[in-house]
């Protein structure tokens, strides 16, 4: 029994040091004002969703956001990323523009003050990166065709 501790110890210390070198990223999804729970929110190496692209949070940076709207994307290797919600309306993991939500973090456009235009972020090993904050999800227009 006495040898089984020192090793339990052993274990612990380097799960916790490998723990280390990962951070996080917290913040709160709404829109108009209002929580939006349920959303995926995911940390990611691009500024822009394909239609129908995946989006299969369990092999990606993601989580979901709680009924107030608030998530933390937990264990994120250091380096630069988006961070994207997308309000799943049918529930197929799949972006589908023109039914689901999606939104940015980023700043408004000083132009119309309607549009987010995505900004990146840093996360660092051992650190949350908080405030990471998605205040307005939008439906994507279709595009508009030339005849």
């Amino acid at each position: 029994m006495k040898k089984l501790i020192p090793l339990f110890v052993i274990i612990t210390i380097i799960s916790c040091s490998h723990l280390k070198r990962k951070g996080s990223i917290s913040g709160t999804v709404t829109n108009g004002g209002n929580p939006v729970s349920g959303a995926i929110v995911l940390a990611i190496g691009k500024d822009s969703l394909a239609a129908g692209e995946s989006i299969d949070y369990t092999k990606l940076n993601g989580t979901l956001t709680g009924n107030d709207g608030s998530y933390k994307i937990q264990l994120v290797e250091p380096g630069t990323y988006f961070v994207v919600a997308i309000k799943d309306v049918n529930n197929n993991f799949t972006y589908e523009p023109e039914e689901d939500l999606i939104g940015w973090y980023g700043e408004r456009d000083t132009l119309t003050g309607r549009v987010v235009i995505p900004k990146s972020i840093e996360v660092e090993a051992g650190k949350e990166t908080k405030g990471v904050d998605i205040d307005t999800m939008y439906v994507a227009q279709p595009p508009v065709c030339c005849q």
